[in-house]
């Protein structure tokens, strides 16, 4: 039997990596800097339904400027985007805030 792999401690785990997965992992970030916090992902990439949904014509039936974030503005002059502007958006936003370093993919 292999030994066991040391155990990581984390106060937050968030599961998801779509839109309130994100969400939720900058508000951690920001409101709860002291707490430490992992990201899981069952997925092999981050997006959540942006992700899953990839047919021709997929998109958002909401206005991008009320659905996206207050905190990363939308910033294209398309308000109902498509599914792959916004899968980018989401990246963007994860990388610029430093989430995608505390994401764990395909968990």
């Amino acid at each position: 039997m292999a030994p066991m792999a040391a155990r990581e401690h984390f106060d937050i785990i968030i599961v998801g990596g779509g839109l309130s997965g994100i969400g939720a992992a900058y508000r951690v970030a920001t409101m709860c800097p002291s707490k430490s916090y992992i990201l899981l992902e069952g997925r092999d990439d981050l997006g959540g339904t942006w992700d899953l949904w990839r047919y021709p014509g997929v998109r958002s039936d909401s206005d991008m400027y009320t659905f996206a974030y207050p905190f990363d503005l939308w910033k294209s002059n398309h308000a109902l985007a498509e599914g792959s502007e916004i899968k980018e958006y989401l990246g963007a936003v994860a990388k610029r805030h430093g989430i995608v370093e505390r994401m764990r993919l395909g968990s």
